[in-house]
């Protein structure tokens, strides 16, 4: 058994500190730093990293090879995703760090402020792998510990926060199927990290894009 489908690349930890310093960095109007870092943030192993987990099916990574068998749809728990504000309130109870990999995790809507105000650092492409490799790779995610399609209820006791990569890498596989460790049975690390979500009320209209 493991913790994660990949162990966490040490670009990670960097990007997140460099993200937090941009962020800092926006809130003091510094603009000119904060396009600096987001661009230096902007790590091509994570890309890496992230398409291994989310890209092609392999044994080596998802212990799987082939999509699982789902439940019915008329036998699915009927709502899928809790509220708004019951899910804030996980991302929070997990201090904004997927449970699987650990990594830290960044507010979509902050990614939102960060994509308006910084769109050449960003380059959000239709193209999803050639986006912002930290944006797009540590975006949060609310994920079913047992899958919504596998029969998992949408209660607070099965949802977990996870990064982009740990959630569409495992997608509908059980933890026994991926051969991971249930995040339940350890506690979450929370600390000063916020997520971004200072970012959120940025009134970033008047910077256009």
């Amino acid at each position: 058994m493991r913790k994660s489908l990949m162990d966490p690349i040490p670009e990670f930890g960097v990007a997140a500190k460099i993200l937090d310093a941009a962020a800092d960095a926006v809130t003091q109007e510094d603009m000119e730093r904060a396009r600096h870092l987001i661009a230096l943030a902007d790590y091509p192993e994570i890309m890496c990293h992230t398409i291994k987990l989310v890209g092609k099916l392999s044994f080596e990574v998802h212990r799987q090879v082939r999509r699982p068998d789902t439940v019915i749809r008329s036998e699915r728990d009927k709502q899928r995703m809790p509220s708004g504000r019951i899910e804030r309130s996980i991302f929070d109870r997990d201090g904004w760090r997927c449970r699987f990999c650990g990594i830290k995790v960044i507010s979509r809507k902050a990614r939102s402020v960060l994509l308006r105000l910084f769109p050449n650092e960003t380059h959000w492409s239709a193209k999803e792998f050639e986006r912002h490799a930290s944006l797009y790779s540590m975006a949060v995610s609310l994920d079913h510990v047992l899958p919504h399609s596998r029969g998992g209820k949408n209660e607070e006791s099965n949802f977990v926060t996870v990064c982009y990569g740990c959630q569409f890498g495992r997608g509908e596989w059980t933890l026994d199927e991926s051969e991971l460790f249930d995040p339940r049975d350890s506690e979450p690390v929370v600390d000063a990290w916020d997520g971004l979500v200072r970012l959120e009320e940025y009134p970033c209209a008047s910077y256009g894009e």
